[in-house]
C-alpha cells in the first residue's frame, strides 16, 4: 500500500482516534495509476460519499465483520451510493477484521445483508494486510473491462481525433470534456499543442 497516505484524525473524548476527514492514497498496478479515497463509514459523511461518488470508476465498501450491530448504517450507507451512481460501476465488498476472534465470514455477511449472490466479498484485515491487494486488483480489473473497448477505439483515432469525434457522436465541447476527463483518469496523454493524444502504455489486465 501507499506508504505517503494521508489520513485526517481526531481523538475523541474515549481516546480512539477517528478520521474525520478521508483517506488519500496512491499506487501503481501495472501501468495503471489507482487512486483511493476513503470516506468514514458514519451517516453524517454523506455529503463526501455523493462528491466522491461522481467522479469514481469503482468502490470497495467494508464491513466490519466483528460488530453486526454496525450492519445497519453499512447497508443505509451503501444503498446511498448504489443511487449515486450507473449499475455498471463496479462494487467488491471487504469482510474486515478476519485477523479478529468472533469475525463473521464473507459468506455470513452477504446472508446477514442480503448482498447480490455475484457480489464479491474479500475475507480482510487492514492490521495485517490479509487480501487488501489482492482485492484492490480485482476491482482494477474490473474498471479495466468496463473501459478497454474505449481505449481499443481511442487507440485507432490517437492522431485523428475530429474522426473520433464522428464515431463517438460529440461534439466540439463533449469531446474536450471526455478526453480531459480520461486524462485526469491518467488513461491517455493529451498534446494540446499538436490537438493529439496518446493511450498510456501498459494498461492491460492484472494476472499476478
Amino acid at each position: 500500500m501507499d506508504e505517503k497516505a494521508l489520513n485526517v484524525q481526531v481523538k475523541g473524548q474515549n481516546n480512539i482516534y477517528y478520521t474525520v476527514a478521508m483517506d488519500l492514497a496512491s499506487l501503481r498496478l501495472n501501468g495503471f495509476d489507482v487512486f483511493l479515497f476513503g470516506t468514514p463509514g458514519l451517516l453524517r459523511f454523506r455529503v463526501m460519499r455523493e462528491l466522491i461518488c461522481s467522479g469514481a470508476d469503482g468502490f470497495i465498501f467494508v464491513f466490519d465483520a466483528v460488530h453486526p450491530e454496525k450492519d445497519e448504517d453499512a447497508i443505509s450507507i451503501l444503498n446511498s451510493v448504489r443511487n449515486s451512481i450507473t449499475s455498471d460501476i463496479p462494487i467488491i465488498y471487504l469482510a474486515n477484521k478476519q485477523d479478529l476472534e468472533g469475525a463473521r465470514s464473507p459468506e455470513v455477511i452477504k446472508a446477514q445483508n442480503n448482498l447480490p449472490d455475484d457480489c464479491k466479498i474479500f475475507p480482510t484485515s487492514a492490521k495485517t494486510g490479509l487480501n487488501i491487494n489482492e482485492s484492490i486488483k480485482y476491482l482494477v480489473n474490473e474498471i479495466f473491462e468496463r473501459y478497454k473497448e474505449v481505449l481499443q477505439t481511442l487507440q485507432k483515432y490517437e492522431n485523428d481525433i475530429k474522426s473520433l469525434a464522428e464515431k463517438l457522436n460529440k461534439d466540439k465541447v463533449e469531446m474536450r470534456d471526455f478526453l480531459n476527463n480520461l486524462e485526469i483518469k491518467r488513461f491517455i496523454e493529451i498534446d494540446r499543442i499538436n490537438k493529439i493524444y496518446r493511450v498510456k502504455k501498459g494498461l492491460k489486465k492484472i494476472t499476478s
